[in-house]
């Protein structure tokens, strides 16, 4: 039988994952501000819906992510849950202290153990700024394959600003401009159960 989902406490090294709780939600709203100058634009909804997996159900569910030391550091989240278990869509966000130190990435290698293991599940999709490397290049080390990409509406974020500074000059092929808006790429990426397996051998 299916493990049921977020009732798992998961060990790691660093970090370790357990169900969310209510009182996490205002813990993550006293995380400090990210320093990120494109911060604002990495979760920009999709304006079409675009989505792999079809059969989208309410249902949502969250994993905090503690450190050592017990205190809560990051989320990952599965939305557009197939009701047959197929597929469902990859949500994660890091406290700014604890962005490129590697909590992310072994979250998620001991996410996926799970996903594709206890709770068995065939492939799992996830969006993201393309222009964001940082998670690009950790998406792409642990399977997951580009599909496509959509533009999205940035609409008048004070950060497109910054485009037009020299330190910035290669971002922009991220970035349209048509007569009314900026638009910003996001890549489509999905990984399987298959390809996940075949990379830990």
């Amino acid at each position: 039988m299916r493990e049921e989902r977020g009732s798992r406490v998961i060990h790691g090294k660093q970090v370790m994952l357990r169900p969310w709780q209510r009182g996490d939600t205002l813990a993550q709203e006293l995380w400090p501000r990210y320093t990120e100058p494109f911060h604002s634009l990495w979760n920009i909804p999709s304006s079409n819906g675009f989505d792999l997996l079809n059969g989208r159900s309410a249902q949502r569910y969250a994993w905090a992510i503690d450190d050592r030391h017990r205190h809560m550091i990051g989320r990952i989240s599965l939305r557009d849950i197939e009701p047959a278990g197929d597929g469902a869509r990859l949500g994660i966000s890091l406290a700014q202290p604890y962005v490129s130190k590697g909590f992310g990435t072994e979250a998620l290698e001991l996410f996926l153990d799970h996903y594709f293991g206890p709770l068995d599940f065939k492939q799992l999709s996830l969006d993201v700024a393309a222009f964001n490397r940082r998670a690009v290049r950790c998406y792409d080390r642990l399977g997951f394959q580009y599909v496509d990409s959509e533009w999205r509406s940035a609409g008048n974020d004070p950060a497109l600003r910054l485009l037009a500074e020299p330190q910035y000059a290669d971002l922009k092929v991220f970035f349209r401009r048509n007569r009314f808006e900026t638009l910003v790429e996001f890549y489509e990426m999905l990984l399987t159960r298959e390809d996940w397996l075949g990379l830990l051998r």
